[in-house]
């Protein structure tokens, strides 16, 4: 069941053990569980520190450039995708623009407002088939790339099954 210290009881000697660990969940809210809830009471707990990331598939992230395409391309009635931009983007352009130049994460999860089918989200999300890689003039700032270089410096990586084996294959 829920809430018996099962994922304290693999936490615990992965991080004791000194070496790097690869946490892989099967859902999204476990792995936010992990870093948000439980790896912050064992770095009290444990006393002895350890860097810590989360990382989720790249639509789950904003992808800088599409962002700036998009959001300068509002003015006509058309997005760089050729969509229709509907009344309920122009509603959300000032939110998602606010959160973009405050994000630490470009995470979409820290969007509570955003619906998770918004058709908006698969324009500016940072998808594979659109990333640009180290060609992007956002490259250095961008989210995946700033997360998978933590995610290379982390004692302790939280992935969920589905980017593990994606990542594997």
């Amino acid at each position: 069941g829920t809430g018996t210290g099962k994922t304290l009881a693999y936490l615990i000697p992965a991080i004791l053990s000194g070496h790097r660990a690869l946490v892989s969940t099967g859902t999204k809210n476990l792995q936010e569980q992990i870093f948000f809830k439980d790896l912050p009471a064992l770095q009290d707990v444990l006393g002895d520190p350890f860097t810590a990331t989360l990382m989720k598939g790249r639509a789950n992230y904003l992808c800088l450039h599409r962002w700036e395409i998009y959001r300068d391309g509002v003015e006509g009635s058309t997005s760089a995708a050729g969509r229709l931009i509907e009344t309920s983007d122009r509603v959300l352009l000032p939110i998602i623009d606010a959160w973009a130049k405050t994000t630490g994460t470009g995470d979409r999860a820290e969007l509570r407002e955003l619906p998770e089918d918004l058709p908006l989200w698969g324009e500016i999300a940072a998808t594979a088939d659109t990333c640009l890689g180290a060609d992007c003039p956002s490259y250095n700032d961008c989210f995946v790339t700033r997360m998978r270089q933590r995610a290379a410096e982390s004692d302790v990586v939280i992935v969920n099954h589905h980017l593990l084996c994606a990542d594997a294959a």
